[in-house]
Formats: C-alpha cells, sequence, structure tokens
C-alpha cells in the first residue's frame, strides 16, 4: 500500500515534463523510469537501513532503557537502604536518650538515699551527743549536789561528817532520788 501512495505521489511529476518558465529544472522534472528508479532506490534505503541500521539503534535505545531501569532500582534500594539507616538511628538514639534518662533518675535515687543516710547519721549522731551531754549534765548536777548535800550537813549537824557517813548519806540520797531521775530522764 505504501509502494501504490508514493507511486501515485510521484506520477504529476512524471506527467508534467514541462521546463519551468524561467529556465530552471525542476526536482520533478524527469522521465517515469527516473521516478521509478528513485523509488526503488528509497525503498532499498529503507531496507538496507532497517536490516543494519534500524536494528541496532533499537537494541542501543533498548540497552539505554534496561540501564536507566536499572539505575532507577539501584537509586530506589539506595534510598531503602538510607531510610532503614535512617530508622536505625533514631531507634539508637531513643534508646540513648532513655538509658540516659534511666541512668539520671537512677543517680538521683542514689543521690537522694545517700543524702537521707547521711541526714539520718547527723541526726543520730546528735541524739548520741545530746544524750552524752545529758548524762555528763546530770552526774555533774549530782556531783554538785552531793557536794551541797555535804555541806548542808555540816551546817545543820555542825559537826563535820566522816567519809562513811558521807558515803552512807550520799547513797541513800541516790537511792531515793533514782526513780525521781529515771522518770524525769524519759
Amino acid at each position: 500500500m505504501t509502494i501504490t501512495v508514493m507511486l501515485m505521489a510521484a506520477l504529476p511529476a512524471v506527467a508534467s515534463e514541462e521546463t519551468p518558465h524561467d529556465g530552471q529544472e525542476n526536482i520533478f522534472s524527469g522521465s517515469f523510469a527516473d521516478a521509478l528508479w528513485t523509488v526503488i532506490a528509497f525503498f532499498l534505503l529503507l531496507v538496507v537501513l532497517l536490516k543494519f541500521a534500524w536494528k541496532p539503534i533499537l537494541a542501543g535505545l533498548k540497552a539505554r532503557q534496561e540501564h536507566i531501569e536499572q539505575e532507577i532500582k539501584t537509586a530506589e534500594g539506595t534510598r531503602k537502604q538510607a531510610e532503614d539507616t535512617l530508622q536505625d538511628y533514631k531507634q539508637r538514639g531513643l534508646r540513648i536518650i532513655e538509658d540516659s534518662t534511666a541512668a539520671a533518675q537512677q543517680s538521683q535515687r542514689e543521690l537522694i538515699e545517700e543524702t537521707r543516710n547521711e541526714t539520718q547519721l547527723i541526726k543520730t549522731r546528735a541524739q548520741d551527743d545530746i544524750r552524752h551531754a545529758m548524762t555528763a549534765a546530770s552526774d555533774m548536777l549530782w556531783n554538785e549536789a552531793s557536794d551541797m548535800l555535804l555541806l548542808l550537813g555540816k551546817e545543820v549537824l555542825g559537826r563535820s561528817l566522816t567519809p562513811q557517813d558521807n558515803e552512807r548519806l550520799i547513797r541513800e540520797a541516790v537511792e531515793k532520788m533514782k526513780p525521781v531521775r529515771t522518770s524525769a530522764a524519759k
């Protein structure tokens, strides 16, 4: 069908064998044989091009297309790998933050416990110091009281007491005062 169309297009050129009015030759001026050989040469050129040029051109285009598709697949794989790596680093970052937070909270709890223990130790020491001071003050008070009893006994009796009398009176006074002393300390 293509050959028929080309021949019909060439017929008007072959039919007009007139020379142009200005003396130049027309590209369509020529004989039917020239037109026919031109069409045959065109088709031969077309067949040769199809056989030897068109297939390599298509093969080159197909190879280029496959190369581009392969590059796209590689790029998609790289993108997927980059997204996975990014997600992994995000998870690691979150784990680091969680671990740091937990460590800080543990450190805070340990510091609070250490402070509480130190406070309890200081409180215990202070209570021990208070008890020792109270005992020392009480002993000093009893010594003062015994000295005052000796002086008072000397003044009341008008005579000086012997050391045995002194000890007996002190023991009796202490025995009487012990129930008062233990109830006052509580």
